[in-house]
């Protein structure tokens, strides 16, 4: 087996996770920012951009803090002046939503409606495109971010633009404390992106006929770690069964496979490409075990989607994702870097035991986060001195933000025309 390639695959995904080499590239980026002239608004936006870029690369509390606090001298500094958006956000000045969802419709004035938006380059073509000041009278927002930790042009400067309170999903626990640090304009909701799975989509199979040992369900960029498999692969039996499901992103299905031939293994496995979602839901139902091998990226709904189909999941104990709260003995298993073949063998071995499905419906389905997130906004509209007669709609998340019940999606038509013909902005209609 080559042994050049496999040195390479390690040492680029050592410098993408070291800590030492993430503080290094903090400091050089800290030594290189200076403050921008008070005159030129897109130096400004450039240099807030720049220092959400070292935010995202801190690994000390008190220098992520330091930084927090330069952004918000440079915000000030920029004073609402206007600025090109499209130097930072593609499309910007689309002013389409794909992945956006009204939960509530607007009734009257003492009772707004809720818009739902995943991803903040979504965010920023609401914000920027219509007036969100008779927006804001009309209707709440609910954003859902991408990334942790959270910082970014966007949601650093999406506080000043929106007038009300923003209303934001985290993509790790410690999203709960960023954000007010970021804005006391966000209220934080202690629910995921992966917080929004449709039980009713997966059928768990008895467990003697589970025909799958290890499946890994993730696109083919290099963060979500394939090769950490490929390597495993070569302390495990020839016997074990395992299923690779993904799609492209940077990274295309031939990248995939030159990665397995570095470690000797492209024979050991199953890949299948852009998969209907239906051969998805019945992949994770037959699979003994599935794996998250990323150390660092957003909730990761793969985790939760696993669980509802009674299939255990294995994830890396020191990964910085945010759906690592939903392992625990009934769900899943912590994994340490060393042996890691050794250690799939015996989760394998005892996969059985676990019951992640019955702890899932009980705490992470989209009918307890819909609960959850209504709850929530419903005790503040209240305290703001709104009425709230009306709950909002039950939202699944596969791949992009709908509605369950056919009859709200009807009971939604008016707000979406609302928002068309008012705002200019078109929400796609699930």
């Amino acid at each position: 087996m080559p042994v050049l390639p496999r040195l390479r695959i390690r040492s680029e995904d050592w410098l993408r996770h070291s800590r030492l080499a993430r503080s290094a590239l903090c400091r050089y980026k800290a030594l290189k920012d200076s403050p921008p002239a008070r005159d030129d608004p897109q130096a400004i936006a450039r240099s807030i951009a720049q220092l959400c870029a070292m935010a995202r690369l801190s690994n000390c509390d008190s220098a992520m803090r330091a930084i927090e606090r330069t952004i918000d001298k440079r915000i000030d500094l920029l004073d609402g002046a206007p600025f090109d958006w499209n130097e930072f956000v593609p499309m910007v000045n689309e002013r389409r939503m794909e992945k956006a969802v009204v939960l509530k419709p607007w009734i009257s004035e003492r009772e707004k409606g809720v818009v739902f938006i995943s991803y903040d380059t979504q965010w920023i073509r609401l914000l920027v495109n219509a007036d969100m000041k008779e927006f804001a009278k009309r209707y709440t927002l609910v954003f859902s971010p991408a990334w942790c930790p959270p910082h970014s042009i966007i949601t650093c400067l999406s506080p000043a633009l929106f007038p009300d309170p923003i209303f934001t999903l985290v993509s790790n626990e410690k999203d709960l404390v960023y954000f007010p640090r970021i804005s006391s304009n966000y209220i934080p909701v202690p629910l995921f992106a992966s917080s929004w799975v449709n039980p009713q989509w997966y059928t768990p199979v008895p467990f003697e006929r589970k025909d799958i040992d290890i499946f890994m369900l993730a696109n083919f960029a290099k963060y979500k770690r394939h090769w950490v498999l490929f390597d495993a692969l070569r302390d495990m039996p020839d016997s074990v069964r395992v299923l690779l499901i993904g799609q492209a992103d940077t990274r295309t299905q031939d990248d995939l496979l030159a990665e397995a031939r570095a470690f000797g293994t492209q024979d050991r496995f199953e890949l299948v490409v852009n998969a209907p979602d239906q051969q998805v839901f019945e992949a994770f139902s037959r699979a003994k075990i599935s794996v998250i091998l990323s150390r660092r990226e957003g909730s990761c709904v793969a985790v939760a989607e696993s669980m509802f189909a009674n299939t255990p999941v294995g994830i890396f104990e020191d990964a910085e994702i945010g759906s690592r709260a939903f392992i625990n003995e009934r769900t899943g298993r912590f994994l340490k870097h060393r042996n890691l073949g050794r250690q799939l063998v015996d989760f394998i071995n005892e996969a059985q035991r676990y019951s992640p499905r019955e702890w899932a419906e009980q705490n992470i389905s989209c009918f307890r986060s819909t609960k959850t997130l209504n709850d929530i906004l419903k005790k503040h509209m209240l305290a703001a001195g709104q009425e709230w007669k009306q709950d909002i709609a039950v939202l699944q998340w596969r791949p992009d933000p709908q509605l369950v019940d056919s009859t709200n999606r009807a009971r939604m038509e008016s707000s979406y025309d609302d928002i068309q013909t008012r705002f200019g902005i078109e929400i796609r209609r699930s």
